[in-house]
């Protein structure tokens, strides 16, 4: 895998091109990518395992779509 280009989802431009930059393996718990013109992108933070089947979407630590939908 390493060198592949994927599409990662973007806020401004939707979707962006990055590239692989070390071989991923099933269970890895980091993929490492770099985007195509250099910049940096963080992805949306993942909410503590305690608040994982919360019933309250307010109780959420971190509030984004992903969040929505895994609650």
């Amino acid at each position: 895998l390493q060198g592949a280009r994927v599409w990662i989802p973007d806020c401004a431009e939707v979707w962006r091109v990055a590239e692989i930059t070390r071989d991923y393996k099933e269970g890895d718990a980091v993929l490492h990518l770099s985007l195509e013109d250099g910049s940096l992108q963080l992805l949306p933070l993942c909410n503590p395992d305690c608040l994982s089947d919360a019933n309250d979407l307010v109780a959420l630590s971190y509030l984004h779509e992903p969040a929505v939908l895994h609650s």
